[in-house]
């Protein structure tokens, strides 16, 4: 009887290269360490964007972008102001997991992103990442109830106060003006919400670890993958704060160790991330640029919240004192009420895609519902844009602003969907060192420096292999969507022949089963998309959750 193949991958999300390599050569990962000692370890690259939902979705698919069909945490499908957040539902590409279960093989899927709603899968899938909270988020869904009842899943939050009219016996007193923090109380609270993250990233991690052991013993599998988000989050929320990052990544290793021990010796372990994570200091608002050129129109848009509370003050006030004394001042605070400032589409030749998409979209006429840009201008008057973007300079170092200003074209092979959801132009600078924004404040600024610290993903991620039949050699310039083709190929199922990902051969050692093994093929693993979208009280919650790690404005 033969070895059984069998492959764990543990996914940490934003482990970025640079630090591990570091770390690890100082001795502070000795679980990675390790791996790099006995197997292959070398830089991933990300795809383009690098940002969590087409990442992990090539990753998950083998595939570029261009074929699975998300490009952002929302999809743009030709309407500017009614992009739908991303799903699986999305996806039109057959994931690793379904090839697997198609072939016989049984799974374990933990926090894959962007693998919610759960996929029908043989074994189990557990897809809490970007899940709306109290959806079921497990396959089979008699699982959720368990993993809830041994508190690997939150109990919904209930509005206590709205369910039992508090909130409006209330209502008087939360309309008293409120008290702005001093300085010295704001630093308080602001070192009081990075300890109470850490803390909660350091609990996440050793739950997972409690999770994948009661699954593994639970279920037998020949593949499974746990993804763990910490490294990530800890860049978003105190990136400044080195001290604490390091220690996350420890933690991390600590977990890498754990699992591969629960995984045995027999089992060829993958350690990989999405991106990587890097020092953001500068900022370039591409929509302020655009507004300079005469290629993008503002439009004020709904009220600052602030100001909306301010202004329910002053009226209440108005109702209630006599006319008189104090009427000048409260005039004068009328004239500094706010409103949002925003993109008029109707107007606008061009804009940024997202502060995450990397992208500049060209507002074309027959493609976007707001399209002014004739389809015979299109050609001339992206490779304008380039131009000028090419010859745009760093304030502060002179080199060029952005290292490649790129065609989609250039990126990607042309989208197969009708309303194509990429950017036209994708912009890179140089080690990802200038983020690229396009909300507008009050004072105009094009270029500026970001707060003290600030961190953003870059496209050097991780990966390590190790394992029976794993070589001791670097992979050759390895993509994200190298590994489903190589883990497929480990557990002897046959590959899509429209795969953009490789088998990444030279890991393996020679004479070894894998390097003997004939890689074979199966048919095109492209799906059709069903799109199931959230509601609106979803869509709210998802935002802020992205909101509150950097992702969106």
């Amino acid at each position: 009887m033969g070895t059984r193949d069998r492959v764990l991958v543990v996914g940490l999300d934003g482990a970025d290269f640079g630090m591990v390599s570091r770390l690890a050569s100082e001795g502070k990962l000795p679980n990675l360490q390790r791996l790099i000692d006995e197997g292959s370890f070398g830089p991933l690259k990300s795809t383009m964007p690098p940002v969590t939902p087409c990442a992990w979705t090539s990753f998950a698919t083998g595939k570029d972008p261009s074929k699975h069909g998300l490009f952002d945490f929302k999809l743009h499908e030709g309407d500017p102001e009614k992009k739908k957040s991303a799903n699986r539902t999305f996806v039109t590409a057959r994931s690793l997991w379904g090839l697997l279960t198609a072939a016989g093989k049984m799974n374990i899927v933990v926090d894959v992103p962007l693998t919610y709603p759960p996929e029908e899968i043989s074994g189990i899938m557990v897809s809490r990442v970007m899940a709306p909270p109290g959806k079921n988020c497990t396959y089979p869904k008699s699982l959720h109830r368990t993993l809830r009842r041994k508190g690997y899943l939150k109990e919904p939050v209930r509005k206590l106060a709205e369910e039992h009219g508090a909130d409006k016996a209330n209502r008087e007193e939360t309309r008293k003006k409120r008290r702005r923090a001093s300085k010295a109380k704001q630093r308080k609270m602001a070192r009081e919400r990075k300890e109470k993250a850490f803390k909660h990233m350091c609990e996440e991690i050793d739950k997972n670890i409690e999770l994948a052991r009661w699954l593994m013993k639970r279920q037998e599998w020949d593949f499974f993958m746990m993804v763990f988000m910490s490294a990530d989050h800890a860049g978003h929320s105190f990136w400044s704060d080195q001290a604490r990052v390091k220690k996350i990544y420890a933690k991390l290793d600590a977990a890498v160790g754990e699992l591969c021990e629960l995984a045995g010796e027999d089992t060829v372990k993958f350690v990989m991330s999405d991106h990587g994570f890097t020092s953001v200091p500068y900022s370039f608002n591409v929509n302020e640029w655009l507004h300079t050129k005469g290629l993008l129109a503002k439009k004020l848009d709904l009220p600052v919240e602030d100001s909306v509370k301010e202004l329910r003050e002053l009226m209440k006030e108005l109702r209630t004192q006599a006319p008189g004394s104090g009427l000048k001042t409260r005039h004068r605070k009328l004239t500094r009420f706010r409103y949002t400032i925003s993109t008029d589409y109707s107007r606008s030749k061009a804009y940024l895609q997202s502060g995450t998409s990397y992208g500049v979209r060209i507002n074309l006429e027959g493609r976007d519902t707001t399209g002014v840009v004739k389809r015979e201008e299109y050609e001339a008057f992206r490779d304008y844009l380039m131009e000028e973007l090419e010859k745009l300079k760093h304030p502060r170092t002179g080199r060029n602003l952005f290292s490649q200003v790129l065609r989609k074209e250039d990126v990607y092979a042309p989208s197969p969907f009708g309303m194509d959801p990429a950017p036209d132009i994708f912009l890179l600078t140089p080690d990802m060192e200038v983020m690229v924004q396009g909300q507008f404040r009050e004072v105009k600024k094009i270029f500026g420096k970001t707060r003290r610290g600030y961190g953003f993903h870059h496209t050097d991620g991780i990966v390590f292999a190790q394992g029976d039949g794993i070589a001791h050699a670097a992979p050759g310039g390895a993509t994200i969507t190298d590994l489903a083709p190589t883990i497929l190929h480990v557990l002897g199922v046959p590959l899509p022949d429209d795969l953009d990902g490789r088998v990444l051969k030279e890991v393996f050692r020679p004479g070894s089963r894998y390097a003997e093994r004939e890689i074979r093929y199966q048919g095109a693993s492209a799906i059709s998309a069903d799109k199931a979208t959230y509601s609106e009280e979803e869509e709210a919650k998802i935002r802020e959750r992205l909101k509150a790690l950097g992702y969106v404005e």
